[in-house]
């Protein structure tokens, strides 16, 4: 705990998802209550529905979902509607429990405007970078899209890196982004990376109703959206039934959004609705026993400007749980998993297939890959290493050592994991 007479006061700003749901941003909540500070978080609803709820020491107030309308003038009423209400709720937390620091999860980087204007009472701006929202944009329209949208989310990046007072990447490539293409300040910038908490640590049983002697379990979690890629998945299944003459294997997908019906219907089209479950949304503590059940875990975000700036908790969480992983080979894909996973190439279905083959037929290999993965997250990619991260960075930002530590020592180095290049944070 903070050894200070001050509770300084944190209002997280979360439009995209909601809280327990997106588990990256509770993490971090969590992590900062943890360290002495209070909590706030205003997000739209999800799964739950209370718009006043409390998980743990953290508050959450929910406002309701938009409507998905999609195309141009559902991006302007889902994102208008989504700020106009985040800023009303901001100055209801203001006067009741009153908050030192906006920090703000994005996409959409335009939330950074409520974060701006409060600036001006000074109040201070951490702005956290999931994912690269010009990008994520070109990756939903098939790496197009129109081009003044584009110059927008530009524009708002660059001004929400250039007045945050810090910034948060989930890797090296999004922290380069931030510095080079934004004009970010170089020391205010910081990597927090996603890691796998605790439930993915223990001791997990596998669902016995997916175990299967005499086929493989080849598994997806995550969200099921255009950019994810899922259904490049059913599509190398396809491939490994039709043309690789194999039945003996089961694929099961966890999750949903906003691909699911199209993935549903491709499914049926392509003759495997025999063969490929979907479960739909499950409860954040079931993720654990679906994954242990698994043989083989997939990553079939292809790779393209967007996904390869893309550090993803599902692959983190596949080698939390010791599982072998096929993925596309994405920049920060390699990164995360190395030697624990086999890549396919230049978004190769047919390589996807067969690597999965592979392993299909290799128990022993899956098994060795499954341990190096566990073994790389235990060597520094859990959610507690980031964690101390983010601690460091509250601190310094309000210039609070932690017990038996001077401000100097929590400010990152030359050496330390921020400031490493993709190769050298490879190795470690």
């Amino acid at each position: 705990m903070m050894q200070t007479n001050k509770t300084y006061r944190v209002l997280m700003l979360l439009e995209n998802e909601s809280v327990p749901d997106d588990c990256r941003v509770l993490l971090e909540a969590e992590a900062l209550v943890d360290t002495g500070f209070a909590v706030t978080i205003i997000c739209p609803t999800g799964e739950c529905h209370r718009k006043v709820d409390r998980i743990g020491e953290v508050q959450v107030y929910r406002y309701p979902k938009p409507w998905e309308l999609g195309g141009f003038v559902g991006y302007l009423f889902e994102y208008a509607y989504s700020l106009t209400i985040t800023f009303v709720y901001s100055w209801f937390v203001l006067l009741r429990h009153g908050f030192d620091v906006v920090h703000v999860h994005t996409p959409p980087d335009m939330t950074a405007l409520i974060a701006i204007f409060y600036k001006l009472f000074g109040k201070r701006f951490v702005f956290d970078h999931h994912d690269l929202s010009p990008e994520l944009y070109q990756a939903q329209h098939g790496g197009d899209g129109n081009r003044w949208v584009h110059r927008v989310l530009l524009w708002f990046e660059r001004l929400a890196c250039r007045h945050a007072d810090r910034l948060i990447a989930t890797n090296e490539t999004q922290r380069r982004v931030q510095q080079e293409r934004c004009g970010a300040t170089p020391e205010h910038c910081h990597v927090v990376r996603n890691g796998p908490n605790e439930l993915f640590l223990a001791d997990v049983e596998p669902l016995q109703r997916l175990q299967r002697a005499d086929q493989s379990i080849i598994g997806y979690v995550g969200v099921i959206g255009i950019q994810d890629g899922v259904d490049g998945m059913v599509r190398a299944l396809q491939i490994l039934k039709s043309e690789r003459n194999r039945a003996d294997f089961l694929g099961v997908i966890v999750g949903d959004g906003p691909a699911l019906t199209d993935l549903k219907q491709l499914t049926e089209a392509l003759g495997l609705s025999e063969q490929i479950l979907f479960t739909g949304m499950i409860p954040f503590s079931d993720v654990p026993r679906h994954i242990a059940s698994f043989d083989i875990c997939l990553t079939p975000d292809p790779s393209n400007p967007y996904n390869d700036s893309c550090t993803t908790i599902k692959t983190m969480e596949y080698m939390a749980l010791g599982k072998p992983t096929v993925c596309f080979k994405t920049h920060e894909n390699q990164i995360t998993a190395g030697d624990s996973a086999l890549y396919a190439s230049n978004n190769s279905l047919d390589e996807l297939a067969a690597a999965i083959e592979r392993l299909m037929d290799d128990p022993s290999r899956r098994e060795t890959m499954g341990k190096l993965a566990r073994s790389r997250i235990e060597d520094g990619l859990t959610w507690q290493h980031q964690a101390t991260r983010l601690q460091a960075l509250y601190r310094e930002l309000f210039q609070l050592p932690a017990p038996g530590e001077s401000i100097k020592e929590v400010q990152p180095s030359v050496d330390s994991p921020e400031s490493l290049n993709p190769q050298e944070l490879a190795a470690r």
